[in-house]
């Protein structure tokens, strides 16, 4: 068994042949770390001595962190640690470097015109956390941390075939982390398996709960059945649903889902993380330097200022009504992650209009979750014939976030069973 500081030097040796996965590395302070672990008589719990890596709107002390954008490249380096970089460091995680991004958050492609893009294949990686989920998914890191606005941690982690949690907002604490929706940002977290994920959240949220996984689980058919699913990811998504259910789990089918009706609420009204994103960043598009901006995420920018306020304001109100349902029904729901399988990036970059479409298809069936602020996770269930990973999303009540996760370790282990059988 490698020592922390020989997987720590293998990680930053990975990194840097990875120039599209990392956007800086931090040698020094990962093998001051590294070496502290070590020299640790008892270790301080279960990832002390993991590495991770941080995506490019979380503040690492001396580094900028410029949310993968040319206009910030030149401001002053932070001076401190966000506090979850402060939390992960205190538990003995190892800090390999910080993770390329789309620009600004603002896309569920992981394209970057300007630091390069984690394809596979060619494919898309997702976003926005493409190098955070790219760093587990190529085995460079064991842990990554990025941010899940819309899906930013769910696309990417379906994408690349490697889980991604999305908690409740407010579970990690936001501070020197940059914003881009203030009302459904949080920091999420990518791993390989649950285990990893729940020792995590144990460390940046304090919550050290053991709760029983869910005993039945809720298919949100009328999510899962309908147009908007590629007839592959369907398929896979209903095998894994197969599967648990002939392990065991009790599983019912709703025609009716709360989280379909938060996507019909969107549908109609509009997404509000992006009508606060224009809010957030729209005054760049009338700076000189609005010619630096990813084309992609400019358009998306001027689109969402354009949203009616009223009709988001009615989506807000009906998202509260929603998420009290849900509350109540205590309810772990199942449906498909993305419905699309990873486009090929070369195409969606000569179509502005395809590319849009892809965008608005890949977040599609993760906002619901976060327009009614829930606890969600992705895990992957295969590959479609044409290699395409799928991921399965498993959505909480609110703060239900430790019993969401040990159900998803449930559910992840009997499924790697069945795979077993098979």
């Amino acid at each position: 068994m490698r020592s922390a500081l020989e997987n720590a030097r293998a990680a930053l040796q990975r990194a840097s042949g990875e120039r599209e996965v990392f956007l800086s590395l931090l040698p020094e302070r990962a093998q001051t770390e590294a070496s502290q672990s070590d020299g640790r008589p008892q270790k301080s719990g279960p990832l002390d001595g993991a590495t991770v890596s941080w995506k490019d709107m979380i503040a690492i002390k001396g580094i900028t962190a410029t949310a993968g954008s040319l206009l910030w490249r030149d401001d002053t380096p932070a001076e401190a640690d966000a506090e979850v970089v402060r939390r992960a460091s205190q538990a003995g995680l190892v800090s390999i470097g910080v993770t390329n991004q789309t620009e600004l958050a603002f896309s569920g492609i992981g394209y970057n015109p300007h630091f390069g893009t984690p394809t596979t294949e060619g494919r898309v990686p997702g976003g926005s956390s493409s190098g955070a989920a790219a760093a587990v998914a190529r085995g460079i890191t064991r842990l990554a941390v990025g941010t899940d606005t819309a899906g930013s941690c769910r696309v990417p982690a379906a994408f690349q075939g490697v889980v991604g949690f999305r908690p409740t907002r407010g579970r990690y604490p936001m501070s020197g982390v940059r914003p881009l929706a203030p009302s459904y940002d949080t920091a999420g977290s990518f791993a390989r398996s649950v285990a990893d994920i729940i020792e995590l959240d144990a460390i940046l949220s304090g919550d050290t709960a053991r709760p029983d996984a869910a005993s039945g689980l809720s298919v949100a058919i009328d999510l899962l059945d309908e147009g908007g699913v590629a007839a592959p990811i369907s398929r896979r998504c209903k095998e894994a649903v197969t599967a648990l259910e002939q392990a065991g789990v009790l599983i019912a089918y709703t025609k009716r889902s709360p989280l379909a009706e938060a996507l019909r609420l969107i549908s109609a009204g509009g997404w509000p993380g992006a009508f606060e994103a224009a809010r957030t960043y729209g005054h760049l598009l009338e700076t000189r330097d609005a010619h630096r901006l990813d084309p992609f995420v400019a358009a998306r920018l001027r689109a969402s200022a354009g949203l009616d306020s009223k009709r988001i304001a009615e989506v807000r109100r009906r998202a509260r009504d929603l998420r009290e349902t849900i509350r109540v029904a205590d309810t772990c729901y199942i449906l498909p992650t993305v419905g699309i399988e990873a486009p090929k990036l070369a195409p969606l970059l000569e179509n502005p209009d395809e590319f849009a479409a892809a965008n608005t298809a890949a977040l599609r069936l993760t906002m619901p979750a976060s327009l009614l602020d829930l606890p969600a996770i992705s895990l992957p269930v295969g590959k479609t014939c044409d290699g395409c990973w799928v991921g399965i999303q498993l959505v909480g009540p609110p703060g239900g976030d430790r019993r969401l996760l040990a159900t998803a370790a449930m559910v992840e282990t009997l499924l790697m069973e069945k795979e077993t059988l098979t």
